[in-house]
């Protein structure tokens, strides 16, 4: 598994993404947390169908999370993210 951490609108992204894309295994995992670190969240897609590649696997996964950071900031989903 390789990692990568990104930024975006003051958030870090930690994107965790599978060498390789074999069938039955997970792909990935996201990570969102503040600057500081104190208060994120954490998840593992369940994939309705698996990426092609660990390429594609990682560029959704991002999305998934730029999604996710938008709708908090909006007041969208109720999670405990805070950009203080």
């Amino acid at each position: 598994m390789r990692e990568r951490e990104q930024s975006y609108k003051g958030f870090k992204v930690r994107l965790v993404m599978p060498d390789g894309v074999n069938a039955g295994e997970h792909y990935g995992r996201v990570q969102i947390s503040g600057q500081d670190q104190s208060v994120g969240v954490r998840f593992t897609p369940d994939w309705i169908q698996p990426p092609k590649t660990a390429e594609e696997a990682e560029a959704w996964l991002f999305a998934y999370a730029a999604g996710v950071i938008d709708c908090e900031l909006a007041g969208g989903l109720g999670m405990d993210l805070r950009n203080e």
